[in-house]
């Protein structure tokens, strides 16, 4: 089981089943069991939301049509067992619209199942950080 999980990802939608797939894998081997607990669970969701946003959004009006990269940088904390996950784009920043329909509700996803939310934008593009603590999974304290 790795306390790290690195991946760099083509900004296009079959990235986000990508991060899923392996975001989930790296949490249940954390956790020592073969599927996420209900905690990791969400915590794929965030994460997933976190991707799809750089996705859709960083790189949609780049003159050049170029989809750029998305990069998941993942870690235990100690004292925990806390995760953080760092979700990275060197694209743009948009502000969302004011009305944004049935849309525009991602940030309040990831909110509601992390514990601690960032969101940097900047010149060089946004970072998204979240964490949140596992449960009382029987592998999850050795790591």
């Amino acid at each position: 089981m790795a306390a790290h999980l690195v991946l760099e990802l083509t900004a296009e939608p079959r990235a986000a089943g990508r991060v899923r797939s392996e975001v989930g894998r790296w949490l249940a081997s954390l956790c020592g069991v073969d599927r996420a607990c209900d905690t990791a669970s969400d915590l794929v969701l965030a994460v997933n939301e976190a991707v799809s946003n750089s996705i859709e959004h960083a790189y949609s009006e780049e003159p050049d049509g170029t989809d750029g990269t998305v990069t998941l940088h993942a870690e235990v904390e100690r004292p925990g067992p806390r995760v953080r996950v760092e979700v990275s784009d060197r694209g743009r920043w948009r502000d969302p619209p004011e009305d944004s329909g049935y849309r525009g509700r991602g940030l309040l996803m990831i909110t509601a199942c992390a514990e601690d939310v960032s969101v940097r934008p900047g010149p060089d593009g946004t970072t998204v950080t979240l964490h949140r603590t596992l449960g009382r999974c029987p592998g999850v304290c050795t790591t």
